[in-house]
Parts: C-alpha cells; structure tokens; sequence
C-alpha cells in the first residue's frame, strides 16, 4: 500500500516510503519506526488502529515495540521532553559498590549495572514515570 505525497503528509509521513528489500518487503526509516511504537503506547491506544495508520501490519508494529523494549530502537516524539532530578551521591561515602547506576522514582528504586547505556536508562525512567 504506496501512498502519494499528499496522502503521506496527511498521515504525518514526508515523502514516499519507496525503499524495499531485494524481496520486496519495505524498508521503514527508523524515525517512522520509533513515531508508531510511541503512539502505540499511549494511554488508550490500540495497535491495530496505529499500525493501520502507518500502513503495516500489527504483527510488524508488536515487533517494532518488542525492539524498543530491548533498547534496540528508540522512540521518537514531537512532545517536549520532560525532565527529572537527578542527585549524585558518592559510591564510596554512601558504601555502595562502584558501577552500580540506581534510579529512584517515588517507591520504585531501579539498580543497574554501570555499563547500560544512557538511551537504555532514559527508557526505562520514562517506563517507571508512564506506570508501565
């Protein structure tokens, strides 16, 4: 399902989505991927109806948020991003091991290992935040 140009820009795509794979399957940009996989978890959002709207299947979207769960794709958004507190403390002084990163929102306290990359930890904060 090709759309036009104008079609496009009223679903929120710039542009064709002409790219395919040698069997035909089409290539999603990773933008388009990460904008579907935010509008499908937002509160009261069904799959079905963003896959639709995306013009793929809601087996591919299931797979696009499976990815963004393992920290393999990020989600994109035109909304400001908001902001946390963040207070360092000493590992040393506070006499916890070093390479720990824990993240303490309200009564949820989150440990991870030093090694986990930042777009990993500001998914799960927006997690812990959204209630997920």
């Amino acid at each position: 399902m090709e759309q036009s140009g104008e079609e496009a820009e009223a679903d929120g795509f710039v542009g064709k989505l002409t790219r395919r794979t040698r069997s035909g399957g089409r290539l999603w940009p990773a933008e388009v991927k990460g904008r579907a996989v935010f509008e499908s978890m937002k509160p009261g959002a069904r799959v079905c109806e963003v896959a639709r709207r995306y013009g793929v299947k809601a087996q591919q979207l299931t797979t696009w948020r499976r990815l963004a769960r393992a920290g393999r794709l990020a989600l994109v958004t035109d909304e400001a991003a908001d902001f946390v507190s963040i207070e360092l403390s000493d590992p040393a002084a506070s006499g916890k091991t070093e390479g720990l990163v824990e993240i303490t929102i309200g009564k949820v306290s989150v440990r991870l290992d030093a090694d986990v990359s930042a777009v990993r930890i500001a998914e799960i904060v927006t997690a812990i935040e959204r209630g997920a």
